[in-house]
């Protein structure tokens, strides 16, 4: 027995002195793997060392083997670097981002949820298609109208960013770039190019409005602008605010929107980070409230109303033209002058106080939409008359719109997009969800224009009527058919004998991808 005791405790230190060559492996997980082995050798030599000095002594107790207490701290000494190699295995792990594919993008996300990073995408592919045959008649056609990548997210909790750049509109189109400071729901600050907070539709997201295309009040709105916005938002007492960054709130009870902008004149956008051309600045405010959530009537939750306005003072700034709707075929353009001596004259410009007003309001209870907006935007207008000779007129400028829809399959209808309760899958009588809308718009040019512009070239009013139809095959793409009518008053004949422009028809569809 002394000789089996005595060729254990050798085999044991020839263990530990030698090791197993697997403690030398190239990676960390290798090494672990090579310490359990020689703990778990370790533990099962002792085991039997133990047993036979037990069964030699005749289960008497024995004096405390140096060697014994040497391999027991050795092992002691393993087990707690397999312990360290644990711990630090798990805080790396515990360090690695959250990565997050979902209905609302791609995310990914700290593991301490202090930063995200969100990419998300849209492309728009459209079809117009006119019924008339006349020389103010657009081209049929297909086109790309839309081609977005854009990166949003936040940083250390609450500041907000946005990035989108635009590939179909050619060039470096940056629609929407900026960063929101939103640290308290009742005061945060935006700064960088977005949407003014104006027209109500226009702060429509890009991808969730009703038709293809806006209606006439959004066009006497700026597209996009540079500048800086204080916002906020309050809750009704007794509920918690939420946090919604960015120009448009259209969650809570109560927002505002203070703001100044480079001023960009009407649909107008600073595109390809074209310089500001003067000191003036805009100056935006707009108010918006759900007097009813949280009432408990259900069907008037969705109720919201609000006004917008701007002030400023442009000087000699250029004036964009004015399109239709749907078809997009210019009605107004500041560029058709009268023609003096042959030659035609510079186009005017807006030159003074300028000013704006956008009372709003919609309402969403459960399948039912509707959104109405009204405009009236003053302006005065530098140019040449039909003898030559400068003049400045007051151009004020109106235009409204009301639509309705309904959500025939059962989804609520909302201000954002809508989510089918099914998915499009035919094969298991799955069709998506289908939303039905019609909508009317006017506007009304100021008789006052065409002292400086020719009344035959550019019409001074303008009617719509259109109808839609959308298709959700899922949350993420959509089908949309429109057919719009718009009728005009002047625009066609001489300036001597104005006439009527002939009425616009069009039938145009998109299919949107937007995630």
């Amino acid at each position: 027995m002394k000789h089996f005791r005595r060729t254990a405790l050798a085999s044991v230190i020839n263990l530990v002195l030698v090791g197993s060559p697997d403690v030398y492996a190239a990676t960390s997980e290798q090494y672990t793997e090579a310490l359990e082995r020689r703990v778990r050798e370790l533990e099962r030599r002792l085991e039997k060392l133990d047993q036979a000095g037990a069964f030699s002594n005749n289960n008497a107790t024995t004096t405390a083997n140096p060697v014994v207490e040497k391999l027991t701290r050795k092992v002691n000494t393993l087990e707690r670097k397999l312990e360290v190699q644990d711990e630090v295995t798990t805080g790396n792990f515990n360090k690695l981002p959250v990565f997050d594919v979902a209905d609302n993008g791609f995310r990914i996300t700290s593991s301490d949820k202090k930063h995200q990073l969100r990419i998300r995408g849209a492309a728009q592919t459209d079809g117009r298609f006119f019924s008339e045959d006349d020389k103010f008649k657009s081209t049929d056609r297909f086109e790309l109208r839309q081609a977005r990548v854009w990166l949003e997210g936040y940083v250390f909790n609450n500041i907000y960013y946005k990035i989108m750049p635009d590939f179909a509109a050619g060039g470096n189109i940056l629609p929407d770039a900026y960063l929101d400071y939103a640290y308290d729901p009742a005061v945060s600050l935006l700064v960088g190019k977005f949407k003014p907070a104006l027209s109500l539709e226009r702060l429509q997201g890009d991808s969730d409005g009703t038709f293809l295309e806006r209606a006439f009040p959004t066009y006497l709105a700026s597209n996009r602008d540079v500048g800086v916005q204080l916002h906020g938002a309050f809750a009704k007492p007794g509920y918690a605010v939420e946090t919604v960054p960015g120009p448009i709130d259209s969650r809570n009870f109560f927002t505002y929107q203070l703001g100044v902008d480079n001023s960009s004149g009407d649909d107008g956008s600073p595109n390809n980070n074209s310089p500001d051309t003067d000191d003036d600045k805009e100056f935006v405010g707009r108010l918006f409230a759900h007097p009813f959530q949280h009432t408990g009537f259900s069907w008037l939750e969705g109720f919201g109303f609000g006004i917008a306005g701007t002030v400023d003072d442009p000087s000699q700034q250029a004036l964009r033209p004015q399109a239709t709707p749907i078809g997009r075929t210019t009605y107004l353009d500041y560029a058709n002058t009268y023609s003096l001596g042959g030659a035609a004259q510079a186009a005017p410009v807006s030159d003074g106080d300028r000013h704006r007003i956008y009372p709003q309001a919609y309402w969403y209870a459960g399948p039912f939409g509707a959104m109405a907006e009204y405009v009236v935007s003053s302006q005065h207008l530098s140019g040449r008359n039909s003898a030559g000779n400068r003049v400045n007129v007051k151009q004020d400028n109106k235009a409204w719109q009301v639509f309705v829809s309904y959500v025939a399959t059962g989804e609520d209808n909302t201000f954002g997009s809508i989510k089918p309760i099914q998915n499009f899958n035919p094969l298991d009588g799955k069709w998506g969800a289908w939303q039905f809308a019609a909508r009317w718009s006017e506007i009304d040019i100021d008789d006052s224009t065409f002292q400086v512009i020719d009344p035959s070239k550019s019409a001074s009013h303008a009617t719509s009527w259109a109808l839609g139809v959308n298709w959700y095959l899922n949350a993420y793409a959509l089908l949309r058919a429109d057919y719009e009518q718009v009728s005009f008053d002047g625009g066609a004949g001489t300036s001597r004998r104005v006439t009527d422009r002939p009425t616009e028809q069009v039938f145009a569809t998109r299919f949107q991808l937007s995630f």
